[in-house]
């Protein structure tokens, strides 16, 4: 971009006002950049993308949500696995019995105590295998998720990167056009003072000056609140937009004007896409996981067993064996295998099927949302980048006629053709130009960073 810089500083220009006009720029510098230039660092698109995937707490949050999915998904041999428990109880029993050998009621008081291993195991059951590819597809799905917050996260960090760099480069824009302002203000100044201007013209340069300085410090004022939003954005603490300058290397590259081929690979690489296709594969593992509960399941089970018994009251303990071999010749061994058939439970299990089934038909309507959203975002950012171009070409064609003819202006000014009023017109044509070029240029190169991300997931 050709910034305008016609001073007149040179042959026939007094050395005063040429030293005063190096003087203001270099205030006029040092009041706009407060931070010394070695202590500024360089901050690229991608350094701000990396930064800001590192800090985002939804991101983080996200990642949490793989490790909770990887943790509830195990293989499915692991469910085939014996189940095994032991149990113990120790009870006293109060109460009265009667003796045999007087046929009187006594008192029977009797402490037992029951021991039990049991074993069980699941010998087929299909829904094991269902349920075990659902929670793989939701740790895949969990993956997809996180990389769909990092894309609308990066998304929002490069709009707001590209709004400040837009502002960064129109303050260099207004800098370079306001050394003009300052050279002419100064002359007329000196020229007014020698009676060969009138001083309508140096009201209007004044006018003129007076409004050029205050877009500078509003233009500042807006590029350090929009990096400070894009250090907000990606959450850095110990930054300092005056510290910030952004990369002003160009990004955009050829684009493909037609939308059809960045969508079908999007659909491949777009993380919201893979996402609603996974959360529809879960919706169809858990229709099926219902539709499971009709079938058999087949186990297995093992139970050992023993107890030991003593009469509190001394009746009949003479014969109580001890503890040890009271256990040895109560044991018991209990084994067999268990089928168990569904045959009515209340239509419970139709019900789970029919709401089971209505989910997954949610699921395949949200997952073609999801395309047809994706297309049109596709189709909206590619024509408004061929109407971005078409206008970028035609507004450097008018900064190129607009540069002739401030060029002309200031020749005319300069020698008193014409008034103040009329070059400042002049000029203010060539910073609309030069303004708008600038803006549609940024436009372009952002469209193409964002549908190049959209198509690749990366830029």
């Amino acid at each position: 971009m050709k910034l305008v810089n016609n001073t007149g500083c040179g042959a026939g220009v007094p050395t005063a006002l040429t030293e005063c006009a190096m003087k203001l720029k270099i205030i006029l510098y040092i009041m706009l950049f407060p931070v010394a230039a070695f202590s500024q660092e360089v901050w690229t698109l991608q350094r701000c993308l990396d930064e800001g995937r590192k800090n985002s707490l939804d991101i983080q949050l996200r990642e949490l949500d793989i490790v909770s999915a990887k943790a509830t998904y195990r293989s499915p041999g692991m469910d085939f696995l014996p189940k095994v428990d032991f149990s113990a109880s120790h009870n006293y029993s109060i109460g009265s019995t009667i003796d045999p050998a007087t046929n009187n009621r006594v008192s029977s008081n009797i402490q037992t105590d029951n021991f039990s291993l049991n074993a069980s195991l699941t010998l087929l059951d299909l829904n094991v295998f269902t349920q075990a590819r659902r929670n793989k597809l939701a740790v895949l799905r969990a993956n997809a998720d996180k990389e769909a917050t990092a894309t609308e996260y990066s998304l929002s960090i490069m709009e707001n990167y590209f709004n400040a760099l837009y502002t960064q480069e129109l303050l260099k824009v207004q800098l370079a056009q306001f050394e003009n302002a300052v050279y002419n203000l100064k002359r007329i100044e000196k020229e007014t003072e020698l009676g060969s201007r009138p001083k309508s013209d140096l009201y209007d340069m004044q006018v003129s000056y007076a409004l050029e300085e205050n877009g500078i410090i509003e233009t500042r004022q807006l590029l350090y609140n929009r990096k400070l939003q894009l250090i907000q954005l990606m959450n850095a603490t110990g930054l300092s937009p005056d510290a910030m300058i952004l990369d002003t290397k160009g990004y955009a590259e050829a684009f493909a004007e037609n939308s059809d081929p960045v969508y079908e690979n999007a659909l491949k690489n777009y993380p919201a896409i893979v996402s609603a296709q996974l959360a529809e594969d879960i919706a169809r593992k858990e229709m099926k996981m219902q539709k499971n509960k009709y079938l058999p399941v087949l186990g297995a089970y093992y139970s050992y067993s023993s107890f030991y018994y003593l009469p509190l009251n001394g009746l009949g303990t003479q014969g109580v064996n001890p503890f040890w071999t009271q256990l040895d010749d109560n044991k018991n061994h209990y084994v067999g295998v268990q089928l168990n058939v569904p045959i009515f439970n209340g239509l419970r299990n139709h019900r789970d099927v029919q709401v089971a089934k209505i989910e997954y038909q949610k699921k395949t309507v949200e997952a073609e949302q999801e395309k047809i959203k994706l297309r049109q975002l596709i189709e909206q950012e590619t024509a408004k980048l061929q109407q971005a171009r078409e206008i970028a070409q035609k507004l450097e064609k008018a900064r190129t006629y607009a540069d002739r003819s401030f060029t002309a202006a200031q020749a005319k000014f300069t020698h008193g053709l014409i008034e103040a009023v009329v070059f400042s017109a002049s000029k203010n044509q060539l910073l609309t130009a030069e303004y708008d070029l600038l803006k549609a240029k940024y436009t372009v190169t952002y469209l193409t960073l964002k549908l190049k991300f959209i198509e690749h997931n990366a830029i």
